[in-house]
């Protein structure tokens, strides 16, 4: 797999050399064909076809209870049908995030964790989406299973910084945010913006996954009404997926769920819990 340097921002406001793989040239084709207007199921098989490793991911997949119902099958096409784009997606992103991320293993960072949380945050983001009738469920989908990858990002930067946050955050009974601020650290989502940038993942995600975790009195001005409600979707996403315990969870962090934020969106309690029963049955096999 090819490599690549990228410069990142540092926290002590200077730069560094981050050597990671490029994105997967398989996933880099599905997506840009899964953007596009002429997207179908033949056109994403053939792409697929071209690596062992996503192909055994869809077919084992498509033949799991949940979507086999008996009949097990080895036609790629046949399995991307059953289990749908959505699901699809999450496997093209999980792919990346192994390729791309290889490093020794990290006591204190659980990346097998990390990617369960990314995808309950991205499916809850995604069934919120349909009750609200967004119109691209794909940016949230992305969006939510990209939105932390800055962490993964710092974790090969300055793994003891990553040590520190995590320790001072258990010590101290913290949630991460908070001990970033005490400890002057940039924001991990501007990271995770370079690396989605230098990926050449769509503008919106970008721009979803670097405000993710900032209130909206806090974003540009120039954010349409649009922009702000999908950044809002997310937010509560990520809370919904801590409270389910699908995330680090020897740290304390406030999961409650403000009756406001629901309001701003224009849902109610109930809808919110019909987004996370549909999620938890998507998801069930990931």
């Amino acid at each position: 797999m090819e490599i690549n340097n990228y410069m990142v921002d540092l926290d002590s406001g200077g730069q560094k050399e981050v050597k990671l793989p490029s994105m997967p040239e398989a996933v880099r084709e599905c997506l840009s064909q899964m953007y596009s207007a002429e997207a179908n199921i033949g056109k994403l098989s053939s792409l697929i076809q071209k690596d062992a490793g996503i192909t055994s991911s869809v077919l084992k997949l498509a033949n799991s209870s949940i979507y086999a119902m008996g009949h097990p099958t080895s036609d790629l096409n046949i399995a991307m049908t059953r289990i749908g784009l959505s699901a699809l997606m999450q496997i093209l992103i999980k792919y990346t995030i192994g390729k791309a991320f290889l490093f020794e293993p990290i006591e204190f960072f659980d990346v097998k964790s990390f990617s369960k949380h990314s995808s309950w945050v991205s499916q809850i983001a995604v069934e919120i989406g349909k009750i609200l009738n967004v119109e691209k469920l794909s940016d949230l989908l992305l969006a939510g299973l990209m939105h932390d990858v800055g962490l993964l990002v710092r974790a090969v930067l300055d793994r003891p910084l990553m040590q520190r946050l995590i320790e001072v955050s258990l010590a101290e009974k913290k949630d991460f945010n908070q001990v970033k601020k005490e400890l002057k650290l940039g924001s991990h989502h501007l990271f995770g913006a370079t690396i989605l940038e230098k990926w050449q993942f769509p503008k919106e995600v970008v721009l979803l996954t670097k405000y993710n975790h900032t209130l909206e009195n806090f974003r540009p001005k120039s954010f349409t009404i649009h922009q702000n409600k999908l950044i809002n979707i997310l937010m509560l996403s990520d809370t919904v997926a801590h409270r389910y315990g699908d995330a680090f969870q020897k740290y304390s962090r406030d999961t409650r769920v403000n009756p406001q934020d629901l309001e701003i969106l224009g849902i109610q309690s109930q809808d919110l819990a019909n987004a996370i029963k549909q999620a938890t049955q998507q998801l069930q096999f990931f």
